[in-house]
């Protein structure tokens, strides 16, 4: 793994000895020689990686560790030297004048200096170099037992791979659980158990890592959801063995609205405003102890007949008390021909009209028919040429003295592309059993020096290759949206038994030091940092980390305030409960004085990731001092203020504060010229901004104080390069100024508009043009007049999605001229006549219609011709609340149906016409 770690500053080299050819004259020839050498031992470490595994060789593994630190000291050297020769640690009216007398004192003596440091790591690489000629250790990593051409050898495809390739598997494996779930979920109980109807049934699904528990129940919930079965449900997975308020807390925060904060000491009482006299559905995934999981039952409310507890689980089904009726549901591993049809249907069509019978024993044989095992063969073979390598792979698999997982992912991950493997990587660091937005991540590759542009590529389009051939080869997983959508919405996953192996990977190549439970160890060399303490607290951050570049931390958030409950005054359990809260209390201070230590202690930060510490309502001005940083996320209810000195930061590309109660970020910030990426809650957008021309995303600001039309003419209007933008608050005094602002953004992708009133003219001005997602929530102006000759402008839009607009007919017809519309959805206050027909117009690529509690709306008609690519059809009845979930998904349906016809305002029914028969009518169960 020491060539991913080359990879990256083979790049940054390269752009020094171009970007400061002048300044660094005596340096160039330096560096030119180290990036040669870099280059060619990179080349060397690709070979000696894909037979790591085949060969134990103790000197190979010192040449490696050797080579990976002067790789390292060559990375110290020049993050020193942009560190020391950097102008924005000065206020902007001193640089000129500084950058005129430091020319003269410290960027000669720093060049010098940079100039020594190169000198002697390339010296330092000869002798490696030598090393290995001396101990011939090119000969003795020739002996290997793998024969097929790996994935290492070619270069990713830039081209092809889109969101689109990524295709979720309806396939149900386990037929027989599956519906054991559903019918536990959704039939009343039994005569005898009826007593106990009045607490939530408990249900429990276990089974070992990788069988499948989690998609299993996931896609059942999904179905729940959109029935309505339950008035209010939630699914929360989190790392192992988190306490029950957190639990709470999490499963609350996720049922409350976005704006809405729920301090832990709140979490139980809100939760129980929530789901008080309702009917509801709530799914824990992943492991807690007997004692909280009996305090997280005693701390629902009981709610009312037909609620439901969910909890996945790998050991044995906690039993809950007498008063709850438990359910258990055990996943076992796949039959042989489960385990062939799990192994087809996650193959390309190209594949699955292969004739691949006589494989199924092999199979069979090296995956034991663990699903997890069966898909990630699938993503490894799909890869090979078929069927030469294909043999040679499963012959290889066999032939190990026992098949495990263990050595399915090693050849899974020796088999990746070189430049995926730091992304691949990356997971070890995160929190495991945890959703991860798919946006951030790539924000984070991009930050860490992982990705550069290609074929015309943006850094960040090209992560998003990289991130759907990673879900392509089932190494990672796409948590399944309810809608097309594009990557700003995407979330992804990967396995437990994946992350595990990760970290291992990780820790054996230096790549990250990943830190829980109560260790506190010496870090002072860690360059990658993952604090994941769910019970321990900040002590590790007392430490001094000058080689550190990026941290992240999953904390337990600790509460505001105390609950003395009726405790006295005068009691031993009260003087130990204050005692308790002194402790908490000089604790909070003390993680705000480790934090402003480590902004001055590790001044080569790049990535900073911190979820879950209270740091108060002030950010410490110290971020200013880390100079280097491109990524800056943090996760904290207390935090509502960034100071001015974050302007200093020169090199900052994203900063995410939406889990936070910031609303306005310092003027300085938005000067900073190098910022790719913005994501807030509604934050307030200044009447001035500087040279923001690579801002691709802005998610979201709030125009609700914006009326002057030249505020966003020279805001908004001057970001030309935005790809993603979200607008809340849009009102009739700043809306003729957004539509002059909208002409002028010709880059976007993806649109969201929301407040009392839409401009029309998103569909029909040209600038428009590459927008592929729109979501609209609010009164589309004149839309009436959309509705004659004028014809829209939106050739690329797959999604539109529609709230409070009232369009009419007409409007809907006339969405029938956008050529790649694919999924149209209609939620509350969208239309506003009775009927809607798709009959009149043809939708060429509409697959998808939904809608969703379409207050006026009774009656919908769908010409089937008219929709020749129509595969589902989702509807939700606002007078009845039955939901139709009508499928459409091939041809054999589609050649039994004309017309569909839904009459709204009727339970549990739809009706088509046959084509033989146009007088036959059926009806059918929805």
């Amino acid at each position: 793994m020491a060539e991913a770690i080359i990879g990256p500053l083979v790049g940054r080299l390269q752009e020094v000895a171009v970007g400061e050819a002048r300044a660094l004259v005596g340096v160039n020839a330096d560096i030119h020689r180290l990036r040669d050498k870099l280059m060619w031992l990179q080349a060397f470490l690709r070979e000696a990686d894909t037979r790591r595994r085949a060969v134990t060789d103790e000197v190979t593994r010192v040449w490696t560790l050797q080579t990976r630190d002067a790789v390292f000291d060559a990375e110290d050297a020049l993050d020193h030297y942009h560190l020391h020769v950097d102008m924005s640690r000065y206020p902007r009216w001193a640089r000129p004048t500084m950058i005129y007398l430091e020319t003269f004192t410290i960027q000669v003596r720093m060049r010098r200096g940079l100039s020594r440091k190169i000198r002697a790591i390339n010296m330092r690489l000869d002798g490696i170099i030598e090393d290995k000629d001396k101990y011939k250790i090119e000969d003795s990593n020739k002996k290997t037992d793998v024969t097929w051409k790996p994935s290492t050898s070619t270069s990713i495809n830039y081209t092809h791979r889109k969101l689109d390739d990524v295709h979720d598997s309806d396939e149900v494996i386990y037929v027989e659980e599956h519906k054991q779930l559903e019918d536990a979920l959704v039939n009343n109980l039994t005569e005898h158990q009826v007593c106990k109807e009045h607490y939530p049934v408990m249900i429990t699904v276990s089974g070992e890592s990788g069988i499948g528990k989690t998609t299993l129940v996931r896609d059942i919930y999904k179905k729940m959801e959109k029935k309505k079965v339950f008035q209010v449900q939630a699914m929360e997975s989190f790392a192992p063995y988190l306490t029950a308020p957190n639990i709470l807390q999490q499963i609350t925060q996720q049922l409350t609205e976005d704006d809405t904060n729920c301090p832990k000491e709140m979490a139980q009482k809100m939760l129980k405003n929530k789901l008080k006299n309702k009917k509801y559905l709530l799914v824990i995934d992943g492991e807690v102890s007997g004692t909280e999981w009996k305090h997280f039952l005693t701390s629902i409310p009981v709610g009312t007949r037909g609620s439901r507890v969910v909890h996945i689980t790998q050991g044995k089904p906690e039993e809950p008390p007498s008063s709850y009726h438990h359910v258990t549901i055990q996943l076992k591993k796949l039959t042989e021909d489960a385990s062939m049809s799990l192994f087809h249907q996650r193959l390309p069509k190209e594949l699955q009209d292969k004739n691949l019978k006589k494989y199924q024993k092999s199979i069979f044989k090296i995956t034991q028919g663990l699903p997890l095992a069966v898909v990630l063969l699938s993503g490894l073979v799909q890869t090979k040429v078929f069927p030469s390598e294909w043999v040679k792979v499963f012959h290889y698999l066999k032939s190990k003295p026992s098949a495990n997982l263990e050595s399915m992912l090693s050849v899974c991950f020796d088999d990746l592309p070189h430049e995926l493997k730091c992304c691949f990587l990356y997971f070890a660091a995160l929190p495991t059993n945890t959703t991860i937005e798919a946006r951030s991540l790539v924000f984070m590759w991009v930050a860490e020096g992982f990705l550069s542009s290609k074929g015309g590529k943006t850094m960040e389009k090209i992560g998003y290759i990289y991130l759907s051939e990673l879900i392509n080869r089932n190494l990672v997983n796409r948590v399944k949206m309810d809608d097309d959508s594009s990557f700003g919405s995407m979330s992804v996953t990967i396995q437990n038994k994946v992350h595990d192996f990760l970290q291992i990977e990780a820790h054996e190549a230096s790549f990250v030091e990943v830190h829980s439970h109560d260790d506190i160890p010496t870090l002072t060399s860690a360059r990658r940092l993952s604090l994941q303490n769910y019970t321990d607290k900040y002590a590790v951050l007392a430490h001094p980390l000058p080689k550190l570049r990026s941290i992240f931390s999953q904390y337990e958030q600790e509460p505001n305030k105390g609950d003395q409950g009726h405790r006295s005054k005068g009691s031993r359990a009260y003087m130990f409960h204050l005692s308790q809260r002194r402790a908490i209390s000089k604790m909070k201070k003390d993680i705000r004085s480790h934090i402003k230590e480590l902004f001055h202690g590790s001044e080569f930060l790049r990535v900073i990731n911190l979820q879950g510490i209270e740091i108060g309502e002030t950010l410490t001005s110290a971020i200013g001092n880390v100079v280097h940083l491109q990524y800056l996320g943090i996760t904290s209810c207390s935090l509502k203020h960034i100071p001015r000195s974050i302007g200093r930061l020169t090199s900052l590309q994203t900063l995410d504060v939406r889990e936070t109660n910031v609303r306005e970020l310092p003027r300085s910030f938005w000067m900073i010229k190098t910022l790719r990426h913005v994501l807030g809650f509604v934050l307030r957008l200044p009447k001035q901004i500087g040279n923001l021309k690579q801002l691709h995303t802005l998610d979201s600001i709030d125009l609700e104080e914006v009326s002057e039309e030249l505020t966003l003419e020279r805001t908004l209007g001057e970001m030309i390069h935005l790809e993603f933008l979200s607008i809340w608050h849009i009102s009739h005094v700043n809306v003729k100024a957004l539509s002059g602002a909208l002409d002028k953004l010709e880059s976007l992708r993806t649109l969201i508009l929301e407040g009392k009133i839409i401009p029309s003219n998103v569909f029909t001005t040209a600038s428009l043009r590459r927008v592929k997602f729109m979501f609209l929530s609010g009164d589309l102006v004149h839309s009436s007049d959309l509705d004659g000759s004028e014809s829209f402008c939106l050739p690329n839009l797959i999604m539109l999605s529609l709230e409070k607009t009232y369009v009419t007919q007409e409007f809907i017809s006339k969405l029938s001229e956008l050529p790649f519309l694919a999924t149209l959805a209609l939620y509350p206050g969208s239309y506003k006549d009775k009927k809607l027909v798709f009959a009149s117009s043809k939708f060429p690529r509409l697959k998808k219609i939904k809608m969703i509690d379409v207050e006026v709306l009774e009656i919908v008609e769908v010409e089937v011709s008219m929709v020749p690519e129509l595969k589902e059809l989702e509807i939700h009845s606002p007078f009845t609340g039955c939901y139709h979930d009508i499928d459409l998904g091939n041809d054999k349906k589609r050649s039994q149906k004309t017309r569909i016809v839904v009459d709204l305002k009727k339970e549990n029914n739809y009706v088509h016409e046959e084509n033989d028969d146009m007088s036959e009518w059926w009806m059918i169960f929805a």
